[in-house]
């Protein structure tokens, strides 16, 4: 994805335009890497917490959509960088692919 598809998702998110944010909420690129505009870069962040709010992120690749379902505890690091040239801001959240049924079932370790 380049940067003026980035940049016009961002605008038509922000213009208040119903299609393009009913279309896929949450859904973000698979991987990206690129120069992006500061309202670019907030689009596909708030995309991100957006899915992780409602429990479901909406991933495309090329022309492939995936949803990844979130459980309700996650891991969560931020490491903030700051360097002579550049400042680092590193997100990653963790959570295991099924729910554990312990906590869902009120933490009862003995099966009855």
């Amino acid at each position: 994805m380049d940067i003026d598809a980035v940049s016009k998702h961002a605008e038509a998110a922000n213009d208040g335009r119903a299609s393009a944010r009913e279309a896929a909420p949450g859904t973000i690129p698979a991987k990206y890497r690129g120069h992006a505009r500061r309202d670019a870069a907030a689009f596909y962040l708030s995309q991100l917490a957006r899915g992780v709010l409602a429990g479901e992120l909406k991933v495309t690749q090329g022309e492939r959509e995936t949803s990844l379902a979130t459980s309700e505890f996650l891991v969560l690091e931020i490491e903030i960088k700051q360097k002579k040239r550049a400042n680092h801001v590193a997100v990653k959240l963790r959570w295991p692919k099924r729910p554990l049924i312990r906590i869902a079932a009120g933490g009862d370790r003995d099966g009855a």
